[in-house]
């Protein structure tokens, strides 16, 4: 990045970003995967009815999305749930944070995933959707039930997700050249679900398109990718 370039998204950053504080970071075991609570004085939690996205600085002019999720409109506080599984600059940053770091961010944008009343809501992810889909489930209180699986290349992360958090997100053990939710899917009774689909992009299409050749199915099905 040239000089003139940086120099006018400097101004351009100190003109936008907002600051929040690291309240506590939990890393799972491996230390590949991170929640961390949040403090954010200047977000407004209570108009949300879809699942936020944070636009976080993770080092210099450079910015990762995350899902704020198990959000407290009242304290304004949120924990985001962070896969540090592959290298780069925000899995560098959350692997570094530590309570009472300030944290800069450029704002709280809306995803197109929200709940539906009176629809069976059936997430399916890897661990990069874990927030998203613990968003859409505090979102889904009083409307339907979030059901669903995500998958796991960990067997250890698999039993913290289970023994951390009480959902209907059932964890699926990922094994070389299978297509672990695809299989899933596959032992399904499948109707007019809506279908949340969430993470890897290449996998993401594929459980699209095996969804659309179900001849039992005839629901809806809304995409979000997060990593190629």
């Amino acid at each position: 990045m040239n000089i003139i370039k940086k120099k006018v998204l400097s101004v351009f950053e100190n003109q936008v970003l907002k600051q929040g504080c690291v309240l506590e970071v939990r890393a799972w075991d491996p230390a590949t995967f991170f929640e961390v609570d949040l403090h954010l004085p200047d977000v407004n939690m209570e108009k949300w009815t879809s699942v936020q996205h944070i636009k976080v600085k993770v080092s210099a002019y450079t910015y990762r999305d995350y899902t704020p999720a198990l959000w407290d409109a009242e304290t304004h506080t949120c924990t985001l749930c962070i896969n540090s599984s592959h290298h780069g600059a925000g899995s560098a940053w959350v692997s570094s944070l530590k309570r009472g770091d300030t944290i800069s961010y450029l704002g709280v944008g809306s995803t197109f995933h929200k709940p539906v009343a009176d629809r069976k809501l059936l997430c399916l992810g890897d661990t990069s959707s874990i927030g998203h889909f613990l968003a859409l489930k505090q979102l889904a209180l009083g409307i339907g039930d979030v059901y669903g699986a995500i998958s796991f290349s960990l067997e250890s992360h698999a039993r913290e997700f289970s023994d951390y958090f009480d959902t209907y997100l059932q964890p699926v053990q990922e094994k070389k050249w299978d297509l672990s939710l695809v299989s899933w899917l596959d032992q399904q009774d499948l109707s007019n679900e809506i279908v949340y689909i969430a993470g890897h992009i290449p996998t993401a299409i594929q459980l699209r398109r095996h969804l659309k050749q179900r001849d039992d199915f005839n629901g809806d099905i809304k995409l979000q990718g997060f990593w190629g």
